[in-house]
């Protein structure tokens, strides 16, 4: 084996093993005692922030210093406090989507789906109780997987969820139908496709089949813009993993992912080998993914 019980992801053309000696394990990381003062200034810091989520980054660093400055020496302080923390939140943010990008496309997934509320069916706390609820039951009975948005739309303002899922096969919750019905947006009529089940429970339900990668792409451009644009959490099963993990064979490496000395990931061949601890599983697919270990 080239290596032992290494990460795999896909980054939408390729799969790619990260050795296990890439990752260093949380006690090999060095942890910092804070003080009650430097709790504090980063409480105020995240406030701020959250209060100026719709600026643009040279506003949102000027409304923060000015709230932060008054508990500093002097401005110089001040400034470096804020660019640290404001190079902190861009780099989390990195880590977010590169994260998100992973687990999109490390898993298989077959439907882009919109859930719309009834106002004879749900006020919007119930709507939103009630999706979490069967998006539960969905996962722990029938092994649905989903990453989705919470969105406000643009001129009602009212809320919908947006989520791409991998529902198996026989394992829909009610049944998919075709209905025709006047677009407001495009003033077109137009044919969507539908699930009894989930009209009858909520209001509406929209889905769309993914068989391409564009689709993939779409779906991850839009939930990535709800996010930014109205600072939304994703929703995500837990059943959805970011790394598959397996051994690698020396005749299952294409070549290294990069000419950086530091770093020494692999890009895999598609059809490589899968083992779990030593023993064979299949070739890389879906079916094989789904009997390896997984980790986050």
């Amino acid at each position: 084996m080239s290596y032992h019980n290494a990460k795999v992801y896909s980054d939408g053309s390729h799969h790619i093993a990260i050795p296990k000696s890439n990752t260093k394990s949380k006690s090999e990381k060095k942890s910092k005692v804070s003080t009650v003062e430097e709790i504090e200034l980063k409480e105020k810091f995240e406030q701020a922030y959250a209060e100026t989520k719709s600026k643009g980054y040279k506003q949102k660093s000027k409304e923060i210093l000015d709230i932060v400055a008054p508990n500093f020496e002097d401005k110089e302080k001040a400034e470096e406090f804020v660019n640290v923390n404001m190079e902190r939140k861009k780099r989390n943010k990195i880590e977010r989507d590169k994260r998100l990008s992973r687990k999109l496309y490390t898993n298989d997934w077959n439907y882009f789906v919109t859930f719309t509320y009834d106002d004879k069916l749900h006020t919007e706390e119930s709507f939103m109780q009630g999706i979490n609820n069967f998006l539960k039951h969905a996962v722990y009975r029938k092994k649905w997987k989903y990453i989705g948005v919470w969105e406000r739309g643009n001129k009602t303002n009212r809320l919908h969820f947006h989520g791409i899922f991998y529902i198996p096969e026989g394992q829909m919750i009610g049944e998919l139908f075709e209905k025709r019905d006047y677009d407001l947006r495009s003033h077109k009529m137009r044919t969507t496709i539908q699930n009894t089940h989930l009209n009858k429970r909520f209001g509406r339900s929209d889905f769309e089949k993914i068989t391409h990668r564009d689709v993939l792409q779409s779906s991850l451009a839009y939930m990535k813009k709800y996010i930014t644009k109205q600072g939304g959490k994703l929703v995500i099963s837990r059943n959805v993993p970011t790394y598959y993990i397996t051994d690698i064979l020396d005749e299952d490496i294409a070549c290294k992912y990069s000419d950086k000395e530091e770093d020494n990931r692999v890009i895999l061949f598609d059809n490589s080998s899968c083992f779990n601890e030593g023993v064979y599983v299949g070739k890389l697919c879906a079916e094989t993914k789904e009997k390896l270990k997984k980790a986050n």
